[in-house]
């Protein structure tokens, strides 16, 4: 599939990497923190720096891009797919990242008054676009509906993918004019829907399965044997997606649940060290003043890492405006220093280090 399409994949990876043009060229026009997430009120609440957003971004969509056609390629290898499902394959992921940003850069222009209608204006084009070719799949283990009944048996999947077809397509229709409901009514409504699209065609698919074995027209053996002559010779692609989802697993676990913070008051300056982080070394003479504040610090992240243990990087909020953070996650009590009008946040584990730290500090410092 990749060997016979390479200029598709060569497209479709500039497409993907296409918003880095923004980045480049661009960046002057945008301020130093843009939207990149909105609360269910559609109010802006997670911000980034340009450079993360249409650089960072699009690299990550695009390694998805390649490992999620590279397994189709594996897993799709002895199977016969309508052409039409394979083309479409390839522009999913430089469509996500190009209206994605789009979004973004209309958002950080000021274009988008109520950015909840641009996502269900998306969800309406996605359902409909699957809804129309979902029914033209065959039975495969890459695309479509993967239940255990749909991939035994071709009757079933061919039911099942065009009774689906038609519910996305009605979903995607509904889509419209939820842009009318008020803010507070989304997520209900979304995943009204996603229950709607998931629930639906499952419920289907078990009902044609049973109307099949009372009718005599597919026996329990039938689907057993159909089932197993299309998995086993997927057991690579199967072992493939295991590894990937182990992994992913594995290293989103580690990013939200490890990591540590060391801040070392020396002789002369103060080093803070901290994972997924730049480090940070400031002489004491260039400290302008040191606060303790035991309510802790809350803001933004702009940029920088924000998990269930650390809070590091660029953070913004009314007080200090955009200010360098690093602390454990929660309301813990931590240090403000003013460097070259500049602010610093930094805390360690506990109330007693942090407050050990601040004593510290502000005897080397003499504020």
């Amino acid at each position: 599939m990749i060997k016979n399409n390479k200029w598709k994949m060569i497209v479709s990876s500039v497409l993907i990497l296409l918003p880095m043009l923004v980045a480049i060229f661009g960046g002057k026009y945008f301020p130093e923190a843009i939207a990149v997430h909105w609360g269910l009120n559609g109010e802006a609440d997670g911000f980034a720096n340009v450079s993360v957003v249409f650089i960072v971004m699009p690299l990550i969509l695009l390694a998805f891009h390649w490992g999620c056609m590279y397994f189709t390629d594996i897993v799709t290898k002895n199977t016969e797919q309508n052409k039409k499902i394979t083309e479409i394959t390839y522009w999913i992921i430089p469509a996500v990242s190009l209206l994605s940003c789009g979004v973004i850069v209309a958002a950080a222009l000021g274009y988008t008054a109520n950015i909840l209608a641009f996502v269900w204006i998306i969800l309406a084009a996605a359902f409909l676009i699957i809804g129309n070719y979902m029914p033209k799949t065959t039975r495969n283990v890459a695309m479509g509906i993967k239940i255990r009944w749909t991939l035994a048996n071709d009757e079933n999947w061919s039911a099942t993918h065009r009774f689906a077809g038609k519910v996305y397509m009605l979903i995607g229709v509904l889509c419209f004019p939820a842009i009318f409901l008020p803010p507070s009514a989304f997520p209900y409504a979304c995943l009204g829907l996603i229950l709607c699209c998931v629930l639906a065609p499952l419920l289907y698919s078990y009902l044609f399965y049973k109307k099949q074995i009372k009718e005599g027209t597919a026996t329990e053996e039938d689907y057993k044997n159909g089932y197993g002559d299309l998995v086993k010779n997927q057991k690579l692609g199967r072992i493939i997606a295991v590894v990937g989802v182990v992994v992913a697993v594995a290293v989103v676990a580690v990013i939200l649940f490890t990591g540590e913070i060391q801040s070392t008051a020396a002789e002369n300056a103060l080093t803070v060290k901290a994972s997924f982080w730049t480090d940070l070394s400031l002489d004491y003479a260039d400290i302008d003043s040191v606060e303790y504040r035991a309510e802790g610090v809350k803001g933004t992240r702009t940029a920088g890492v924000a998990t269930a243990r650390l809070l590091v990087g660029l953070f913004h909020n009314d007080e200090f405006g955009t200010y360098t953070r690093y602390t454990y996650t929660g309301d813990h009590p931590c240090i403000v220093l003013k460097v070259d009008g500049k602010t610093v946040v930094i805390g360690t584990q506990s109330e007693t280090q942090t407050h050990a730290l601040y004593q510290t500090i502000l005897e080397k410092t003499g504020k």
